[in-house]
Parts: C-alpha cells; structure tokens; sequence
C-alpha cells in the first residue's frame, strides 16, 4: 500500500483508500535583492488582468474549500483517497559538522509572530502563540521544559496568525487576525480576524472582517473596544465586538499600519498608532480611542522621531516609549525614546551596534520593557540587545548562530515581558525563547511546536521513512524515524529545493537561495557547499535532479537554464539558451523519467518547454504551449504520469485556468479545472499509475479527482488536511510514499 506523507511544520502521512495506500540566513542575503523576492511571489500568483493579488479571492478560495470540506465529510459515495499523518518534525538537532550551530542544545521551530501570556492565568505560565501558516498553539506551562504545546484547530479557514489579544474586561473573548503585513517573499494572506468566546477552545471568523487580509496588530482596550492595523485598510474599530468596524486611520496618515500599542496613561488608554510599510512613516496618539475619528481626536508629537519612507516599531510603558524607525537601507540608525506619552521623541544616548537591525528592518524587529524597570529594554532585529540605564548603553544578548552564548534564532518578531521584569518571552523565525532572569539565561521552548514552513520535500527509494525537506529560514532537514519525530538540519540557512539520487542515494541534494547548493556523498551524514551563482535564477531556485544521468538542471538567467553536469563530484556547469523560452525565466523544472536527457521546463512567462539532449550545447527545444494557455501566468509546475504523452501542468495565478492535461506529449492541452475554486495550485501530479486521476498542492491545501473529465472535472480537498498553502508533492513508488511540502502546518 502506498504511503503518503507531507512536510510541512511537519510532515504528515497520508493512507489512501483510493490508492488502497534564515533568517537570516547563513550569508547575509542583499538588501537590494528584498524587494525584488516580494515582486517573485507577486509574480507568482497575481491577476494577469490588473497585475494584482485580488482581495477577496483568497478569502473566497478558503470559503469554497470549507464548503467543499463539510460537503464531502457528510457524502460517503464522494469520499476522498487520501488521510494524511502528520510526520513533523517535533523538534529538531543540527547535524554533527553542518547546519547553524546552536548554543545549548537548542531547538528550533518556525516563524511566530505573536505571543500572548493569559491574563486568566495568574501564574503566567499560560501562554498562546501565532504562528505564520501555522495556526494558535498555547502551552499550560511556559516554564517547563519542554512545554506542552497543543494545536488549537488545524481546520480553521486560515492560520496565518500575526496578533493575538485578549479582552480585559473578559479573558474568554480572545481575538487573533490574519495575513503578514511585511510584503516578505514568503508572507502569507490572511483572510481577516477570527474571535473566541470560550476562552480559545473554539474560534470563529467574523465576516465583518474579510475584507483585512493582512492584518498587523490587534488590541482590545479596557471597555472592549477592538483596534486593528492593516496593511491597506488602514487603522480600524469596533465597538461591538467586531460586528462592525470603522475605519478611523488619522487624516493624511497612509493606510499601511505598521505598528500599533495602547497604554494606560488616560481613564481611555492613551493609543498610539505608526503607518508606514515601505511608504512614509508617521506616529499619532489619542486619548479618546472609543470615539475618535479619522479627522478629529488624534494628536502628532510636537518633537517626532524621524519620518523615514519605512516601518517603525514602537514600545510602551505608561508614559514612557521607545521608538525603532527603519531607514530606505531597512537599518535602525537611532532609537527614539519619549517621556511625556509620545508628545515628543528625542534619541536615546547609546545605539546598540552599528548596523544592528542587520539590514533587514523592513521585516524582523522588535522591542520591549520591563514594566517594573522602564530603565530596561530591548530590542531585536538579527539578535537581541539589552539597555539597563535607559538606552544610554547597549548589551548583545542572544546569538542566532555559534556555540556559545544564549541561543535565540534569527529574526526577531515579538517581545514578551512580564510584570516580575525577570520573565521575558521572545518570539522569532525559528519559534518561542524563554528567560526567567531577564535574558541572562534563555532557553528554548520549540519542542512540539510544529510550525517549519518547507518549501519541498525528497523521499529515499528504499529507507520508508527517510525524508529531506527545506524549510524557510531552518535549512534543509533530514527525518529518518517513523511516526511524528524530530528531525536533524543537515545545512542551515534557507532551505531549499531538495533531491536524493534514486539510483545511488549516497548521493543527496540541498540548496540556498539561487544556484547555490549543498551536497552529501555519504547518505546525509556530512555536506559540503557548492555555490554555483549567488544571483542567477530565483530567490528560492526551482530545479531537478536527473536520477540516470546525474545531472541537475535549474533556472538560471532570462531565456536559459543552468545545467550542472558533475554534481556528485564537481562544480562545472554551463548556462543553456532556448530560444523557446521567449526570454523568460524558469520557474519549474522536470526532467523526464521515460526518455533520456528529455526536460521539461516550465517559465515565468507563461511557456512550457520540451528539451530533448538537453545535456549538450545545443539541444532541441519544442515550445509545447497551448495557444489557450494564459499569456503571461506563471508555470508553476509540469509533470508526466506513466509515460511523457500523458502530461500534466499548472500555473500559479488567480483568475486563470490553472490546471492542464495533454494526452499526446503536449501536441494538445485541455483545461480541467472544473469545479476547482479561484486559487493558485503550486504543483500537480496524476495519481501513481493512473492517467485518469490527478492531486494537485494549492493555495489552500490539497486536492484530489478520481476522473479528470475537462470542464466537468470534479476537485475534493483533502479532508483531514489543513486548509494551508502547500508547495511541492512528491513520490517515490519504491517505498510507496507520497509526500507533500506546506508552507507552515
């Protein structure tokens, strides 16, 4: 029987009936190239007709595949093949001479953005976290360790989670919302704001809110008033517990929020609001949050700290603030302190190094104080600093790499401190830390927190449950164990498009970003860095291994591929022009496993691309496009089933049909979407052995058809899979395995 598994936070395992079966990185990545990562994922899944993500599209995707879930879930003749197990990892080592070296044994998780300790909890220890595609988790007890972490509801509509409050009033209406502001590459939609009644047990969406798809904070003040900072939407409230909401962003403000804190200086509680989220930044407060409006009631500082074109990040603490404005180079050059509640902003004595937001202000920073000492703060951005006298000098507390020192991971999203100014929680890009000495020890508190975001996934031919998958920001892992287990990161870094040799599996694959590569040649034990190019082909480069050739073929530059001809043993490799290509990149890869030295290659242009002998200089390429493909859309993903006549491509775009089929070796296409909702599919496969089937990895998990009929096709979501984006599928018939790569859960 076949076995199916999927990495994602964690890799889950499917039995089919019907199949009856960094970040920061280890180089620094280049400042000039951030905006460009986000321009690819637009690229990606934008509409072809306004060059735009539509804004309520994946709101309607996820509807539709709620629907079709609950359908299907009550409809035994129209059951799904595929019941997926999660495989992890649920925690993770580095590897003895590879990966990013961790002090103290720590383990690492994936992006969290949000921490909330419980106000029910007098003890503290009850503490939630947002992770980024990866859904609420919360723990009983922080200061265990490991903590016991438990998944609220894998199947809610979405679970990019990026804030968590709480009401005061009372601590069982709980709100989180949904969508990462930052425009990073890899930043997730949302689809607004979701409430609980009882306390987290369960959660619903309030319509109310679809309309907020990337939402960057959300608080709840003393009389139940909700306040949301958007990205687009600008500064909303509701006063009835988010039936309705008005849109209250100060006139002449831009409606990126970037950050959003409220203190308790006034009866009100003073709010304090920051826009600017690659546009220009400014700062306001009110003492009337309950009823100010967009043109009365707000105040700008008299003195403010600098208007950059830029994020800002602001901390409060009664009357007491602190400021982190970004610049256009995405640094912090100096941090703004205020002592009158905001009404003016002068720079703090000390800076903590030159350079400490490490670049990469735009996306990780954060920064907190101590409510019983506002003498104490930190900040974070690669790492984390310290001051204890007010800014005037600056400690370096945590390290994300090296062997000494507190370990924190990279990129930093959240800071945490208690009243007792000793309990400090940080969360980041590789999870949750904790200090119960005001960050002179720190720990981690990742084990069971199941929330790496992979980008693909490789399956050995003949060990059943050994895996590699690479993960944003968390390198390339290796899983080896059965069942739900931890994992070891062979290569730190961004992880990667992976591959293991089918025919000599010694023999395994990893990558960076771009044509920059990692390999082993003892079966995952030790790996070694071959870097090809830092700058051609994609942030995260898509590519293929030729198991009988040993050859890899990736993208590269416009209107070529990159063919690597020695991998196993050399670094000489050659860049290709196909003319076929119209001068676009490529954006997928698949070499054939019927006819030798035969590729397929799919661009960001809108082509697909036969490459026959496309080993030698000058290969023979055939334009296999369908005059009814969408001109422009993104390919993100061919593959053949039991032969290459029977073919199967997709592009990744809304408003598109995504999914192709050819019979006679793309010769002709025919459209089978069918019932499919407005989603990008990221990759497609016709089921193992069979022509007539097909699975395809969506924006909102996977899909499945037992007949692939044209415009009558009918899709069902996989139903015990979470409504998460998922990038790859994979499988390998020697062991029976499926396994497909999500992005988050």
């Amino acid at each position: 029987m076949y076995r199916v598994s999927i990495a994602l936070s964690a890799l889950f395992l499917a039995l089919g009936l019907l199949l009856n079966q960094m970040a920061w990185s280890q180089e620094k990545e280049e400042q000039s190239m951030i905006s460009k990562r986000a321009e690819i994922e637009l690229e990606k899944i934008r509409d072809l007709r306004t060059g735009k993500i539509p804004q309520n599209a994946f709101w309607d995707g996820l509807m539709q595949t709620k629907q079709a879930k609950e359908f299907y879930r009550t409809t035994t003749s129209a059951r799904t093949a595929l019941s997926w197990t999660e495989r992890g990892p649920n925690s993770d080592v580095v590897g003895p001479s590879n990966g990013n070296t961790r002090a103290n044994s720590a383990v690492t998780a994936g992006r969290i953005r949000t921490i909330l300790v419980d106000q029910a909890d007098q003890t503290g220890k009850t503490v939630w976290v947002g992770g980024v595609d990866g859904g609420v988790w919360y723990t009983t007890d922080i200061t265990a360790s490991p903590a016991n972490w438990v998944v609220v509801n894998d199947y809610l509509s979405n679970l990019a989670v990026t804030d968590i409050t709480q009401d005061p009033t009372n601590s069982n209406i709980m709100y989180f919302c949904t969508g990462e502001s930052f425009y990073n590459a890899d930043a997730v939609a949302g689809v607004g704001v979701f409430k609980s009644t009882d306390h987290g047990v369960t959660w619903s969406l309030l319509s109310s809110s679809t309309a907020f798809t990337y939402c960057t904070r959300i608080l709840c003040d003393f009389q139940g008033n909700v306040y949301l900072a958007t990205r687009g939407s600008g500064l909303q409230r509701s006063t009835d517990g988010g039936s309705t909401w008005t849109n209250i962003t100060p006139t002449g403000m831009d409606a990126r929020i970037c950050d959003l804190e409220i203190s308790s200086t006034t009866a009100a509680g003073r709010l304090h609001v920051v826009a600017g989220i690659f546009s220009t930044q400014s700062y306001r407060y009110t003492d009337v949050p309950s009823t100010v409006s967009a043109s009365t009631g707000w105040t700008a500082p008299t003195t403010p700290f600098p208007s950059y074109a830029m994020r800002a990040e602001i901390a409060v603490s009664g009357s007491l603030l602190y400021a982190c404005p970004v610049n256009a180079s995405y640094q912090v050059p100096t941090i703004y302190k205020s002592t009158n509640g905001g009404a003016t902003w002068a720079a703090t004595g000390g800076q903590p190094t030159s350079g400490w937001a490490s670049g990469q202000g735009w996306y990780s920073l954060s920064v907190g104080i101590d409510p019983s000492n506002s003498n104490n703060v930190i900040v974070g951005g690669l790492d984390n600093f310290k001051t204890t006298n007010g800014g005037t000098s600056w400690t370096k507390i945590s390290n994300w790499v090296g062997t000494t020192g507190q370990y924190v991971h990279a990129d930093q999203h959240d800071i945490a401190w208690y009243p007792n100014g000793s309990t400090i929680l940080f969360a980041c890009d590789g999870g949750i830390h904790y200090t119960a000495d005001g960050g002179t020890t720190i720990r981690d508190r990742n084990v069971g927190l199941r929330l790496k975001q992979f980008y693909s996934v490789a399956i050995h031919p003949t060990s059943t449950n050994y895996f590699l998958a690479g993960a944003q920001d968390n390198g390339t892992h290796q899983l080896k164990n059965v069942g739900l287990s931890g994992s070891t990161e062979v290569t730190g870094g961004d992880g990667a498009f992976v591959a293991i040799d089918q025919n000599q599996p010694q023999y395994q694959f990893g990558a960076y970003v771009y044509n920059q590569y990692r390999r082993s040649i003892d079966g995952g034990n030790s790996w070694s860095s071959i870097n090809l190019s830092t700058t051609s082909g994609k942030f995260i480069n898509p590519w293929d291994y030729d198991d009988a050739n040993n050859r890899i073929y990736a993208s590269n530059t416009a209107g070529t591929y990159l063919r690597w001809d020695n991998p196993q043993t050399g670094s000489t490799a050659a860049s290709v022009s196909i003319a076929a290509f119209n001068n676009a990149g490529v954006s997928t890869v698949f070499v054939s496993p019927f006819t030798a030295n035969r590729v397929f290659f799919g661009t960001d242009g809108g082509r697909f691309v036969k490459v026959d002998n496309a080993n030698l200089a000058v290969p023979t390429a055939t334009n296999i496009t369908s005059a009814s493909m969408p001109v422009g859309a993104y390919a993100s993903c061919i593959n053949a089933g039991t032969n290459d006549q029977n073919l199967i491509a997709c592009f990744s775009n809304y408003g598109i049909n995504n999914i192709w089929v050819s019979a006679n070796g793309g010769t002709s296409w025919t459209a089978i979407d069918g019932d499919l909702p407005n989603i990008p599919v990221r990759w497609c496969m016709f089921e193992p052995n069979d022509d007539t089937k097909a699975i395809i990895a969506t924006e909102t998990g996977v899909w499945e058809t037992s007949l692939i009929n044209g415009t009558t096709t009918a899709w069902i979501p996989s139903l015990n899979f979470p409504s998460v984006r998922t990038d790859m599928l994979q499988y390998r018939a020697t062991v029976g395995t499926l396994a497909a790569a999500t992005h988050g859960r």
